[in-house]
Parts: structure tokens; C-alpha cells; sequence
């Protein structure tokens, strides 16, 4: 960029897939390294630049050393691994020919050394011999640490003092775990859907967030200066002081309207003609449980554990239970319903081991792995009843495809209680536990699972993927993702139906239960517990107020005569619009 743009506003359309605003400079992550221009730097640059690159050695070592301890506390094989690296990090002669080259040719470090190590690399590259194939990438991970250093680009250390907006091909969810989430305003992305994880965390902490952002990550910066509208799906490069004015007026507008639903937050979710539903929040982290609390939910509807599993995948069962403990007691007298883990997919465990899925949404997640690896199941259902024994929680299984996994995973329960009740533990007598319905199996199934637990809860994200084979981070087939589509809503009515005749509680904690162009249908289908981010709870609870029950099922009625999922949405919409214009402003 020369000069004269530096000044000139730029503009990205995007998709939007969380509302809000955000102004700061940006944070470019990238997953792949372009070679460093060989930038001239003067005699009177040298001693500073090097003296970045050592910064960013140092700052290597002490990283690999840590990861090493633990390896060594945990008497891994894993730890000589880094004992290699630390050499190759150490190795004099390289050391020495760096410095040397930038001395003499007066070129930044960043190129000379990238260039170097690519040299080393390209000589072990491809080689029969086992043993210098693994030295090779034991180069390219010490060579990618240090250029992130050098760049502020590690994740685990990101070099940015104030608020930043993320800027990133995408985010996984270890990604997120490992960002200092409280120096981050928003997330945009170069690929992605509505209904992605990095989309769904951002609404979560509510935050703005826009996906589909082509080739950003080449054309910004780190330090360029934003706005991301995650209303409009726009990235606004050097906004103008015309833009912000705008933007600040807008902002206003929208913070008196959000003024005005939070006055009644606290206030129950009772439709005009008696009808009462449940509010709850989705959580990922700890840190959400005062903001739950403030939000006006009635309880935390699914705490996605997977995600403290990504920031210890060796956190201990004493780890975990004061960690859930810590969440129960955050959120007392209110519930927390806590997911067992659901990795697999793209929430890709650290130490899964094997060969690489050729299709992981179909493979090994979920409730499969836990009754796969029933020592990472067990260490973490103890865990969870050692909570509960502080504060109201619940436990359900995700992913279950039938009766015989809520079987499986009710006995190991039943066991881990029994083993911790030996221990001296009393264990509650009244711990909720449910099944996670997003699988079509499962929803076919509902009655006899429904047999089996205390509550269902339908996973929407889920279910519409596996139920329409549409790969939901997949931008391609974005367009088929449709909530709306009759055979997802036969389902969901399935299983409310078969809630209802055993007498149990039916929840939804998907994406769907926060779309409030859909609470007239979910309403109409007898759901009287809806789980969204805790940012939509007062947007839902003012929309359940102003409907009536009622029509909602009438309404219903209709809609499941209907074929077209267009002009099903369509019809909630209309609904939904007539009776909250306000909400839609």
C-alpha cells in the first residue's frame, strides 16, 4: 500500500453472522507464512533488529520449555521432541550466519533468517530416512514459532496491548480458546458461515462478526485502522470521519433501543394468553456465568465443555470439577446444563490419535468418543458430580444416535456416582440428566430415549446438517442450509411429541432458538424452553411476551401443511414482524 491509500477508505462486503460494531486496528492471524520481503535496513537499523529477533528466540524458548515441563510432569515420551527443538532453536552456527548475513548485507532479519532455515528444511524434505523427516518438521515448527513471534502473529502470545479486531482465514475453536478474549471487538473472516463456531462464539460473547471477507488476511495489516459492521456484513478500511459519524448515530439509536428490552430482562417469558417459556443461555467459558446472570436467563441451557477440555486436554478430574464447580456456584440458584464433550468434527482434539478422518462430522465425535476413551469420560463424569454436589447441575450426552449410548453413558455414570459415594461423596439425588437431539436417528427415536433421561435438548445446528447432508461450515451449500425446511421440523415436532407423552422437558439450544423471525413457529410447536446466546435472551423474551400461544399454533398448524422452506420462514417472518416491529428496526 503506498501512501496515498493510506488515507483512502476501503470497503469489504461480507456476510453478517453477529450483530454490533466495532472500531479498532486490526490483528491479522495467518495459517501460512509468505517469505519475507528482503527488506534494506541501515547500518544504524542493525543492533535493533537483531535485537527484535532475539526478543522473539527468547520468547520461543521460554514457550517450548513450558510445554516441555509439562510433558516431563507427565512422564509423556512427547518431552524429547522439545529437547530437539530447543537445539535447533540454540544452534550456533545458525545464530552466528544470521547475524552475519545481516550485517554485512544490511537486509531485516525476518527474510535472512526465514531464508536460512528454509535452506535446512529443503535439504531434509522428502528423504526415505523416518528419523530426518521428523527433524525436518521439528525445524518448520521452531522456524513458525519464531516468525510468528517476529511478526506478533502467536495466537498464545499475541502482541497487542490494546483492543484489536481479528482478522483470520478462519478461527477454530481451539483458535478462539487460546485468544486473550477480553483485547478482542470482533471477528472477521475470510470464510465461514452463520453457523460456524467462530460465528456462533462471537454472538456468545456478543461480539461482531462477518464471514466471507475473500482474501483479507493478503490485503490488511496488522495495525490497519477498521470498522466492522457485523449488521451489515461490512469491513470498513480507514473510515472516513464522515463514516464514523454515521456509525456513532446509528450506535446510539441501537443502544436506546437495547435500553429499552433489557429494562424488563429479568422479568419471565409469559406469552398474552398464559403460555410460560424458559429462556436460557448457551456459555463456552467461565467467564460468561456474571453476564448470563445479568442477562435475565433462567439458566445456563448448554455449557459447551469441550471448550475447557481445548485449553487443558490433560487438565486433571480436580482441575475439571473446580473448574465446573467454579461455574455452579457463579451461576447458584440458577442451573447449569453441562454437555459432556463433543469433540470430533472441527472441534479437533490435540491428542487424537490415528489417521485422519475422511469425514469427520461422520466419524469419531461426540458421544462416540467418550465411550470410546472412557478414561477421558469417566475422569470428566466424576468431575461433573463433584459439582453438582455445590450447586444445581445437569448432565446430557451429545450426539447419541439411539437408546443403546444413553444406556452406555447412564451406566458409566451410574458407576463414577457409586465409585465417588465409596469415596464419601453425597452425591444429589435430583441431577437432571438429558440427551442431546440432533441426529435424525435420535429424533426418530425420541420416544425410547425419552424413556431413558429427564429432559431433551434438540441441537439444531446439527440436526439440520445431518438431516439435509449439508455440511454447515461448508460456504458452497450455504444456501441449503435451511432451518426451515419441512423435514427439520417434522423432526423437532417428533421429538416435542415424544417429551411431552413421557412427560418430560423438551429445550432448544441451537441457532434456530435465537432467530426471532422463527419464536411464532417454535412456539406454535409446544417448545417451552429456548437456550441462546446470552446477548439475545432480552430480544427473546420480549418477543414471547407479545405472542399469543394460540395463534403461534395455529400458525404451526399451517406451516406443517406447507412444502417450501422459503415460504415457511417467510410466514413466521410475517407473524413475527407484525407483532415485534420493534425488534426488527
Amino acid at each position: 500500500m503506498n501512501l496515498a491509500d493510506k488515507s483512502t477508505e476501503k470497503i469489504w462486503q461480507g456476510t453478517a453472522v453477529s450483530s454490533g460494531v466495532a472500531h479498532a486496528v486490526v490483528h491479522v492471524l495467518k495459517d501460512h507464512f509468505d517469505e519475507p520481503d528482503e527488506v534494506p535496513i541501515s547500518a544504524d537499523e542493525v543492533e535493533s533488529d537483531l535485537a527484535r529477533w532475539h526478543a522473539a528466540l527468547e520468547v520461543t524458548r521460554v514457550e517450548i520449555e513450558a510445554v516441555q515441563q509439562i510433558m516431563d510432569e507427565q512422564g509423556s515420551s512427547e518431552a524429547d521432541i522439545f529437547e530437539a527443538h530447543l537445539l535447533i532453536l540454540h544452534d550456533n552456527s545458525i545464530l552466528k550466519q544470521v547475524e552475519k548475513t545481516v550485517r554485512e548485507k544490511l537486509i531485516c532479519v525476518d527474510a535472512v533468517y526465514y531464508r536460512l532455515m528454509c535452506k535446512h528444511m529443503d535439504a531434509l524434505r522428502g528423504l526415505a530416512d523416518s528419523y530426518l523427516r521428523e527433524r525436518f518438521l521439528d525445524i518448520k515448527d521452531v522456524t513458525h514459532r519464531v516468525m510468528r513471534h517476529l511478526r506478533g502473529e502467536m495466537l498464545q502470545h499475541p502482541m497487542f496491548d490494546d483492543q484489536v479486531i481479528i482478522i483470520a482465514h478462519d478461527l477454530t475453536p481451539s483458535d478462539t480458546v487460546q485468544l486473550d478474549r477480553s483485547k478482542v471487538l470482533g471477528f472477521a473472516l475470510e470464510t465461514g458461515s452463520a453457523n460456524s463456531h467462530a460465528a456462533i462464539i462471537a454472538r456468545s460473547l456478543a461480539l461482531p462478526a462477518v464471514v466471507r471477507l475473500h482474501n483479507i488476511c493478503d490485503e490488511l495489516h496488522s495495525g490497519d485502522p477498521v470498522l466492522l459492521d457485523g449488521d451489515e456484513g461490512l469491513l470498513i478500511l480507514n473510515p472516513s470521519p464522515a463514516t464514523l459519524a454515521k456509525y456513532r448515530s446509528r450506535e446510539e439509536q441501537s443502544d436506546a433501543r437495547e435500553d429499552a428490552l433489557q429494562i424488563t430482562r429479568h422479568e419471565p417469558a409469559i406469552t398474552s394468553d398464559g403460555f410460560k417459556v424458559d429462556v436460557c443461555a448457551n456459555a463456552e467459558f467461565i467467564e460468561e456465568m456474571d453476564a448470563i446472570r445479568d442477562s435475565g436467563a433462567e439458566q445456563v441451557g448448554l455449557f459447551r465443555t469441550e471448550f475447557l477440555h481445548l485449553e487443558d486436554p490433560d487438565g486433571s478430574e480436580d482441575w475439571l470439577a473446580e473448574c465446573y464447580t467454579k461455574a455452579v456456584k457463579a451461576m447458584a440458584p440458577g442451573e447449569i446444563i453441562f454437555r459432556t464433550l463433543d469433540i470430533g468434527g472441527d472441534k479437533v482434539d490435540p491428542h487424537a490419535s490415528g489417521e485422519p478422518e475422511p469425514n469427520p462430522f461422520l466419524g469419531w465425535r461426540g458421544i462416540r468418543v467418550s465411550l470410546g476413551r472412557q478414561d477421558l469420560f469417566r475422569k470428566q463424569l466424576r468431575a461433573l458430580l463433584r459439582a453438582a454436589c455445590h450447586g444445581r447441575a445437569g448432565i446430557m450426552f451429545p450426539m447419541v444416535c439411539g437408546v443403546e449410548e444413553v444406556r452406555a453413558a447412564r451406566a458409566l455414570l451410574d458407576q463414577c456416582a457409586s465409585e465417588l459415594m465409596a469415596e464419601g461423596l453425597k452425591i444429589p439425588e435430583d441431577i437432571q440428566i438429558g440427551a442431546m437431539i440432533e441426529i435424525p436417528s435420535a429424533a426418530m427415536s425420541a420416544d425410547l430415549i425419552a424413556a431413558e433421561v429427564d429432559f431433551l435438548s434438540l441441537g439444531t445446528n446439527d440436526l439440520i446438517q445431518y438431516t439435509l447432508a449439508v455440511d454447515r461450515l461448508n460456504e458452497r451449500v450455504a444456501d441449503l442450509y435451511q432451518p426451515t425446511h419441512i423435514a427439520v421440523l417434522r423432526l423437532i415436532q417428533m421429538t416435542v411429541a415424544a417429551g411431552k407423552k413421557a412427560g418430560i422437558r423438551v429445550c432448544i439450544c441451537g441457532e434456530m432458538a435465537a432467530d426471532i423471525e422463527l419464536t411464532p413457529l417454535l412456539v406454535g410447536l409446544g417448545l417451552s424452553e429456548l437456550s441462546v446466546a446470552s446477548s439475545q435472551v432480552a430480544r427473546i423474551k420480549h418477543a414471547v411476551r407479545k405472542l399469543n400461544a394460540a395463534e403461534c399454533s395455529r400458525l404451526a398448524v399451517e406451516i406443517m401443511q406447507m412444502s417450501s422452506a422459503p415460504e415457511i420462514l417467510a410466514k413466521s417472518r410475517s407473524m413475527a414482524e407484525a407483532i415485534y416491529p420493534e425488534l426488527f428496526a
